[in-house]
């Protein structure tokens, strides 16, 4: 029995010894905070430009748009259904871009042009 009793106060010595671990990890610091993404961009494809485009094709035209207004530079997309399109923007006036993004549907080209000001850490469309 004597064993027993030395067996139990060693379980009850490690128990406590464990939750008062626990205890401490309870005061430690936060993480560091991670930057928030910015919002997702909504470009002319988001509107009446991109009307009859699936969702997958409005993604990645709104991608091109972002793309080419950060650099500047020409971008192209490509839907899976044979829709697809190009973004040509202007020279940069301030923090806003002025831009042309065309949208070939069954062939057809749709034409918008639109502006759009660096905000939120992205860019984001002028009404």
């Amino acid at each position: 029995m004597a064993r027993a009793g030395a067996a139990g106060a060693l379980t009850i010595s490690l128990a406590m010894s464990l939750a008062g671990c626990a205890q401490m990890g309870g005061s430690a610091a936060p993480p560091p905070a991670v930057a928030a993404a910015p919002p997702p961009y909504m470009g002319l494809a988001s509107g009446a430009l991109g009307a009859s485009l699936d969702e997958a094709d409005r993604t990645a035209a709104n991608k091109a748009e972002s793309s080419a207004l950060a650099s500047g530079d020409r971008k192209t997309w490509r839907g899976d259904d044979g829709t697809y399109g190009y973004v040509a923007p202007g020279a940069a006036n301030g923090d806003c871009r002025d831009f042309t993004h065309t949208v070939y549907i069954n062939g057809r080209p749709q034409v918008g042009k639109g502006t759009a000001c660096k905000a939120d850490g992205g860019w984001k469309l002028k009404a």
